[in-house]
């Protein structure tokens, strides 16, 4: 019996959830850290999702093997291929996520196919890859050979079926039953991610899910939808996209006895701008912000002679939505970057098109390969008047890491020269790579900068140095005291899961820092702040007298702050005291930060309001354009 074609069919299928079944197992050993303590329902409901990707996956395999049950040959090895291709595929990406989830906190979706294709960095990093992750390699390999075991070893029988009744009676089955998995059972509406955080929970969501399954449903699939949860005055009132800074007092800070407001030293006109884009410098390693020992000595002592927040958190977990977000106040939202998406083709505010329209020289510096991850595109689309790469990089290719572009030590005195060379007034970014994966340094640094108990601490302090260098150089150039600093980091990276901040969103916690000597004094604030915030605030520093768009707000203003940002269709919003996370439709749970022993009920539901007007604005102008302040005439 369990040769028969449906047995066959369905055993072979089995196999291959089988294998999907270890991959979670797999997931959940590998990133323990995140999920401590998940519920059997976690893994049980996961099945559910399994059986959606495997019947879709195995589609085509499924439709040839409906046409010839007992294949010949030559046929039966074209549907050994199609088996093994489509699962191979799909294989390949979810033992991707079993590392990459550390990065991204989500199961990936359709936007990972762009990103991997936008520039020459995955065929160049591939070796480094295989180098540090060789036991997802060994995964891989492992689960692929003994799918094709499985597959060998469930053969049909070679009996023919002279009743077409009985012909036609199981392959009705068998459509019925793929019919029944891809939909993920007999429910209204098919399984969708969401479905995911209410069979075990928000917080063990990436644990029920596969990636097959997350990349399929987002594949094709319109971004954002239009979000109606109050009228636009409403949503206006809570979450403003417009702003005019003349239209409030000037920009204060607090310094001194609680509430005591002093306002911040007038800027000179037109000031210049420097924005400082540390990749993956999270917060968890600052002493200044965590405590213990710390990786980032001299930006802790910056922070300490600087006005720097101490709970800014990045919107997203990754490179392409940080820069949007830091820049251009965009956060991510939606499963898809900003950058791939087709809302990027939209008009939009950034830092770039504002300043520049006021005759700023503006420029984007990055010492990767022109073309990574779609960085020079969207520069250009954000208004910035120069582009400067590893193609545009004129010191010797020993300066090259070998894996994503220049080191920072050498790119960050050659950005200085740069800027020493750049007509005032100017706004200029830079965005280092050092500290990025595979964490490699040159054998003398590796040995000065040894230490720590993550790959990634001795690249955060040979950073670290390289900015301590950077400002060396500055602090004597003409154009230094008129000159607003503001550093911060793309996303967190490698965290150390120990517990000891276990009350914090740290897979968000980055530093943020405002550093402009004689103009903005040194202030630890307590505010919680967002990398959408830079924009308005480095507006506000600069005293822009017109009105502008951005999704974030100053948090130089007396306003209570709040963070934003998305991962699998789940919304989070960050306060002083709690974290809350909507679905699109209901809160999910809403836990207490900051060692606050609960949440008040007031203060979840204004969060959630606040939550609703942000996803109702945001999609609303992605959607239909008014990204941008047009100047009212004279």
């Amino acid at each position: 019996m369990l040769r028969r074609p449906l047995a066959v069919l369905l055993l072979r299928l089995g196999a291959v959830a089988l294998v999907y079944t270890l991959l979670r197992i797999l997931f959940w050993l590998l990133n323990m850290g995140t999920f401590p303590h998940p519920p059997l329902n976690a893994f049980l409901s996961g099945t559910r999702f399994d059986l959606s990707a495997i019947a879709w996956t195995n589609l085509p395999w499924a439709l040839l093997f409906l046409i010839a049950p007992r294949p010949g040959r030559t046929w039966a090895r074209v549907q050994y291929g199609v088996f093994m291709t489509v699962n191979a595929v799909a294989l390949f990406f979810n033992c991707v996520d079993l590392e990459y989830y550390k990065f991204s906190m989500k199961r990936s979706t359709a936007d990972l196919l762009s990103i991997l294709t936008a520039g020459n960095d995955t065929v160049n990093l591939v070796p480094a890859f295989v180098r540090d992750y060789w036991y997802i390699v060994l995964i891989y390999v492992g689960c692929s050979v003994l799918l094709a075991w499985l597959y060998r070893i469930t053969r049909p029988s070679d009996d023919s079926i002279s009743s077409w009744p009985r012909a036609i009676a199981w392959r009705v089955v068998a459509i019925g039953t793929l019919v029944l998995a891809s939909r993920g059972g007999v429910q209204l509406i098919p399984l969708q991610p969401l479905d995911a955080a209410r069979s075990a929970g928000p917080t063990y969501m990436p644990l029920v899910l596969n990636t097959p399954f997350t990349i399929l449903m987002s594949l094709g699939k319109p971004t954002l939808v239009e979000r109606q949860y109050m009228s636009p005055e409403e949503a206006a009132a809570l979450w403003p996209v417009v702003h005019d800074m003349r239209s409030t007092a000037g920009p204060v800070q607090p310094w001194g006895t609680a509430g005591t407001f002093t306002p911040i030293s007038p800027a000179p006109a037109d000031p210049n701008v420097v924005v400082i884009i540390l990749e993956s410098f999270s917060a968890l390693y600052s002493a200044e912000l965590a405590g213990g020992e710390g990786h980032m000595p001299f930006l802790d002592s910056l922070m300490r002679a600087s006005l720097h927040f101490t709970r800014a958190y990045a919107n997203g977990r990754r490179s392409i939505d940080g820069i949007p977000a830091i820049l251009a106040g965009i956060p991510e939202l939606m499963d898809e970057a900003f950058i791939t998406s087709p809302y990027a083709g939209r008009p939009f505010t950034s830092l770039a098109n504002v300043l520049g329209a006021k005759g700023y020289h503006t420029s984007f510096y990055h010492g990767g390969r022109n073309g990574t991850m779609g960085f020079d595109g969207f520069a250009r689309s954000a208004g910035f008047q120069r582009y400067v790469g590893l193609n545009e990089y004129p010191g010797p290719a020993s300066d090259h890491d070998g894996h994503w572009g220049i080191r920072d030590r050498p790119f960050l005195q050659f950005y200085a020269q740069e800027l020493n060379n750049e007509p005032q007034p100017f706004l200029s970014t830079v965005f280092t790579l050092s500290s990025h994966h595979p964490y490699e340094l040159p054998a003398d640094d590796a040995a000065r900068f040894a230490g720590g108990t993550m790959p990634i601490h001795p690249t955060l302090r040979y950073t670290d140095d390289a900015l301590r260098r950077f400002f060396d150089t500055v602090r004597t150039m003409p154009w230094y005291a008129n000159t607003i600093f503001v550093i911060t980091a793309d996303h967190t990276a490698d965290l150390e899961r120990n517990g000891v901040h276990g009350d914090k969103p740290i897979d968000h916690w980055i530093p943020l820092v405002v550093h402009a000597p004689g103009r903005v004094l040194p202030y630890k604030h307590e505010r919680v702040t967002q990398q959408i915030d830079i924009l308005s605030m480095v507006l506000d520093l600069a005293g822009y007298d017109r009105p502008f768009f951005s999704f974030g707000h100053s948090p130089l203003r007396q306003e209570d702050g709040y963070a934003i940002m998305a991962s699998n269709g789940i919304y989070h919003i960050i306060g002083d005291q709690a974290r809350l996370r909507f679905d699109g439709e209901q809160m999910l749970d809403i836990v207490p930060l900051n060692g606050a022993a609960g949440v008040d009920r007031a203060l979840a539901a204004d969060m959630e309001q606040r939550l609703k007007a942000a996803i109702q604005q945001f999609n609303h102008h992605l959607l239909h354009g008014g990204m941008v302040i047009e100047p009212s005439a004279p």
